[in-house]
Parts: C-alpha cells; sequence; structure tokens
C-alpha cells in the first residue's frame, strides 16, 4: 500500500493534522489528531512509541508496559533491537484485545498497531503480536515469494523469545508449536516454499523451515548455537527491515556467523520441493509428548537438550 510507506517527518506532519486537505485520505480521523508520544530507549535503540486520539491515560500506562515486555524478549533473544530507531503508531478500535499488526520498511521502519480501547492488562502479556512484529524488524526484506522466510520467522521466534523472558511457559509454547505445526506441511499440488504462496505455507511453512533449522544448527554445534546465532550475524552485518537483501544473500550470511550451511542446505531441500517432516518423529525425539490440552516435556529423549537449548 503505497500510502503507508511515507517517511517520518510525513508521517508527523499526517498525525499533526498538518496539510490535511491533501492528506485527510491517507489515515483514519483518529490518527490526525496530534498523537500523544512516548519515547522508549532498549537495546541500543530509540523507539518513537505514538498513540492516536482515543487512548485514556490508563489505557496507554498498560499499552506502554506492554510495548516494554516486548522490547525485553527482542532484545533478549537478538542481544539488541534490530534498529536504532523505529517509530510505532498505535490506533484505537472498538473493543478488547491486540487485533493486528504490520511493519512496514521503506522508506523508514515502522511498525502500526491496533488496540481494543478496553484491552486488560492480562490480554496484553498474553499477546503476541508485538513481538511478532518486532522480529520482522531483524530479518531484510525478501521478494514476495519468499515472504514465508519473514513471517515464518516471526511466528517461531516470538514464542521462544517470550519463554526465555519469562513472559511464556515453555510447555504452553511447545504445545502450541505441536498444536500449529502440521499447517505448514505440504498439501497437494505443493511445489515447494518457494511456489506455494498459501497461508499455511507461508505461516507455518516457513516456522517448520525454522524450526528444522534451529534443530540442526544445534545438533551440528553441540547445542553451543543456534538460529539466533544465525539471525544475530546477519543482524551484525548490516540486514534488517530496513534493507532490502534477496534470501540466498541472508542464508549466506547466518550460515557464515555459524560456521555451519545448515541454512543453505535446508533451503535447497524445501524451496522447490514439498518435503514433507516427519513431525511425531521429531516431537518425540526432542521429548515433546501430548498430554491432553499441554505437552510433558521429557529429558530422557534424545534431542531433550537441543529443546532445552531452544526453550525449556
Amino acid at each position: 500500500m503505497p500510502c503507508m510507506v511515507q517517511s517520518a517527518a510525513h508521517r508527523r506532519r499526517v498525525l499533526a493534522g498538518i496539510g490535511a486537505v491533501l492528506l485527510v485520505p491517507m489515515w483514519p480521523a483518529s490518527v490526525r489528531a496530534q498523537p500523544v508520544i512516548a519515547e522508549l530507549q532498549a537495546g541500543g535503540a530509540r523507539i518513537e512509541l505514538q498513540f492516536a486520539e482515543g487512548f485514556d491515560a490508563a489505557l496507554r500506562q498498560r499499552a506502554t508496559r506492554w510495548v516494554e515486555r516486548a522490547l525485553v524478549a527482542i532484545v533478549g533473544y537478538f542481544g539488541r533491537f534490530p534498529l536504532t530507531e523505529v517509530e510505532l503508531l498505535v490506533q484505537p478500535v472498538a473493543g478488547a484485545g491486540v487485533r493486528h499488526g504490520t511493519a512496514f520498511g521503506h522508506p523508514a521502519p515502522y511498525v502500526r498497531l491496533r488496540v481494543g480501547t478496553d484491552t486488560t492488562t492480562a490480554q496484553f502479556d498474553d499477546d503476541w503480536v508485538m513481538v511478532h512484529e518486532f522480529v520482522h524488524l531483524a530479518v531484510p526484506r525478501v521478494p514476495r515469494r519468499q515472504s514465508w522466510l519473514q513471517e515464518g520467522l516471526a511466528t517461531y521466534v516470538e514464542g521462544i523469545a517470550r519463554v526465555r523472558a519469562g513472559q511464556l511457559d515453555a510447555a504452553a509454547m511447545w504445545h502450541g508449536l505441536q498444536r500449529d505445526m502440521p499447517q505448514g506441511q505440504p498439501q497437494a499440488g505443493d511445489a515447494g516454499l518457494d511456489h506455494t504462496p498459501t497461508w499455511g505455507r507461508t505461516y507455518w511453512g516457513g516456522a517448520l523451515f525454522s524450526l528444522l533449522a534451529d534443530v540442526q544448527i544445534r545438533r551440528r554445534s553441540g547445542v553451543q548455537r543456534g538460529l539466533e546465532h544465525a539471525l544475530r550475524g546477519v543482524l551484525a552485518a548490516g540486514g534488517s527491515y530496513a534493507d532490502a537483501w534477496d534470501l540466498p544473500r541472508i542464508l549466506a550470511v547466518g550460515d557464515a556467523a555459524i560456521g555451519q550451511p545448515t541454512l543453505e542446505e535446508l533451503y535447497a531441500l524445501m524451496k522447490d520441493c514439498p518435503a514433507p517432516i516427519d513431525l511425531a518423529g521429531l516431537w518425540a525425539d526432542l521429548g515433546v509428548v501430548a498430554r491432553g490440552p499441554t505437552v510433558e516435556l521429557r529429558d530422557d529423549a534424545p534431542l531433550a537438550a537441543v529443546r532445552r537449548a531452544i526453550a525449556g
């Protein structure tokens, strides 16, 4: 959507209501009023938090704490915040809960989120959307047909980052992956991740790629390295959502950072072919055993050390 990628200065003029005659179609009425702006610092970054009209002081306080929790999770996983500066625009909607989030990378990175005006602290604490959108900022933009990498990484990493930050129970996270990961398996007519742009393959196929990469990296490194070290390597090389890279470059830089060819090998296996995965065998090896509405995490499983190194 071209209207959503204006410069930071341009967006501030819109938010302040300057040039309203020309710019009214670009933002809802709730955004055109003067926003309430807070500045947060985390992991070497400055985060400008903008609240559109419609948030009372109590809701702004709850939402600010929500953003701060997400920042803790992201900095813990990546070792720093992915960018040095980013804008966050929070828009109100009727009802309760975090409704939607979108990350934009060009020409200046920012994230837009829509939040219900009746959202409680418990709902904010249970939310995954904010961390998901922040993960996007850590990976360069890729061609549309390879958006499975962006969405899959965010789908996979957000739960792990929250577990490590003490914001989510490890068993609950693994139960969610065990329950939802089958949606990423190839279906009839699948032509590989690069050629099957369905919802399941984009989000959960990409998450399956991420899980397999994490497990293999840790097996090869004696659990000393994981997927986050490859992603940190991409960040260290200057790659983030502010930039557009081709996917092979991302994988090559990530592999160089961990000293093994796991990402490139897995991509070669899954990009043009269905490549179904034995998930039942993988869960058994990791020690993730279904127990009704949750899972038991078994430490006598062959890859229990790998699972613990990932998240509990």
